[in-house]
């Protein structure tokens, strides 16, 4: 952290005792007596804080904080005015100064001042580095996938990105529906402000509506004050809704009513705030046909699916499976301090081969055991799981005996919960995907448990 100072102040006494002050808090100190002399010395030096006196021999103060905010933006400025130009020195605020004081004035005032000043400036700039680092973890070339569907997808980001519009994200468990949503929200025109991810399904509607809405202090039994909601919170930037597919019609009549008046009214508030929020949902379901099943809104549907962008599943993206293998063998070796930097020709095989039913998840729980379990530097078939290696795997399948997906998916998930004797869990792992993603699996495909 920069931690450079400049004191412009023609009082030499007082030069001197801020001198000693800011050395005494750790900062560094540099000190002039005149306007010009200051212009100078910051043309020469980045300067994390200028401290300077309104009123000085040729160039005042206010016209280095007009000079400063042109030349050098990032560097806060203090200025020192005496009791009869505070009306200027609340000018100067207008104008871009963090803060004045008024003499006389104690050291121990200043000091805090300058504190408070340096800690806020150390704030903006550790959120301004961590937002660079967001919009660098999420930009298109973190995003592993160079077939013909993932370039589609990429065209469709960035056409939207820098829009209004509401965008409806699809594909199936696994597909990496939320890493698309970060990619639009940070590569867009609204990552400054905050990203509010939201996993409808773990809610119910009544939470979901105090989530995201907010409540007023008596609305509930524990709401001892006014709260508010994940709207409010996301104003200016993206609330990100996952899952939209599994929620109840209240909470879609409640989210309807906030997408067409641009408002939200918290649980028990007469009170209706105006919000700014880019709405961006994600599901694997069907939408469409939930909606001719009496399962979800029409006309929230609607509203969600201005724009789509349709993530695809691995199976229809073979071109990048082998990247991705290799990306995350790269990673899973380097935070597990393995030597593992190849894939065996029969491992390439059966990774090219596998339908992935679980999707990126699966791949990347996959190779991440692998390489945990692998004695060599390269990656064996036999640090796959079982399912992988069986017979039945599709590269070995006959064209009679070819399934659909739907079959396969079905015939591998009943054979592992006969592994498992019905143990949920260690199924979920084994498949690489969720309870919750497995459950939804075993209703959709009609396995009887």
């Amino acid at each position: 952290m920069n931690k450079s100072i400049l004191i412009v102040e023609d009082d030499a006494r007082l030069r001197d005792a801020l001198c000693q002050i800011t050395a005494k808090e750790g900062y560094r100190p540099a000190a002039v007596e005149s306007g010009e002399k200051a212009l100078e010395k910051a043309s020469e030096h980045v300067f994390a804080l200028v401290i300077s006196d309104l009123k000085l021999p040729g160039i005042s103060g206010m016209q280095i904080l007009q000079s400063l905010r042109s030349a050098a933006p990032d560097t806060s400025v203090i200025i020192i005015t005496a009791y009869a130009s505070v009306d200027t020195a609340v000018e100067a605020m207008k104008n871009g100064a963090e803060d004045y004081i008024v003499k006389p004035f104690s050291l121990d005032e200043i000091r805090i001042i300058i504190n408070r000043v340096m800690e806020k400036r150390g704030i903006v700039i550790d959120n301004a580095l961590l937002r660079e680092q967001l919009k660098e973890k999420y930009s298109f070339d973190n995003i592993i996938g160079n077939s013909e569907p993932m370039i589609e997808v990429y065209k469709m980001i960035n056409k939207v990105k820098d829009t209004k519009a509401t965008v409806l994200v699809t594909g199936e468990t696994g597909t990496g529906k939320e890493l698309i949503a970060r990619a639009l929200h940070y590569n867009g025109t609204r990552r400054e402000r905050p990203f509010i991810p939201v996993n409808c399904c773990a809610l119910t509607d009544s939470l979901l509506e105090s989530q995201l809405f907010g409540f007023a202090k008596g609305a509930f039994t524990g709401a001892l004050k006014d709260t508010p909601g994940l709207f409010e919170l996301a104003e200016g930037g993206t609330i990100f809704l996952d899952e939209i597919g599994d929620t109840g019609a209240n909470f879609q009549q409640m989210l309807l009513r906030v997408m067409e008046g641009g408002e939200i009214q918290p649980v028990g508030s007469a009170e209706r705030k105006k919000v700014d929020v880019r709405v961006v949902a994600a599901t694997n379901k069907d939408l469409e046909t939930a909606v001719q099943e009496g399962k979800f809104r029409e006309d929230l549907y609607y509203r969600l699916n201005v724009i789509t962008i349709r993530i695809p599943p691995l199976r229809d993206r073979k071109d990048d499976i082998l990247t991705l293998a290799r990306h995350f063998m790269n990673k899973y070796s380097k935070e597990n301090n393995k030597a593992v930097n190849e894939i065996s020709p029969e491992s390439k095989s059966i990774l090219e081969s596998y339908l992935w039913p679980g999707n990126v998840r699966e791949l990347e729980n996959t190779i991440s055991k692998a390489v945990i379990f692998e004695s060599g530097n390269i990656l064996t078939p036999d640090t796959f799981p079982e399912r992988m290696r069986l017979p039945s795997n599709a590269s070995a399948m006959s064209g009679e005996d070819l399934m659909t997906l739907e079959e396969v998916s079905r015939t591998y998930i009943v054979k592992v919960l006969e592994m498992t004797g019905g143990n949920k869990a260690r199924a979920s792992e084994i498949l690489g995907i969720n309870r919750t993603s497995l459950w939804r699996m075993i209703q959709r495909l009609g396995i009887t448990e």
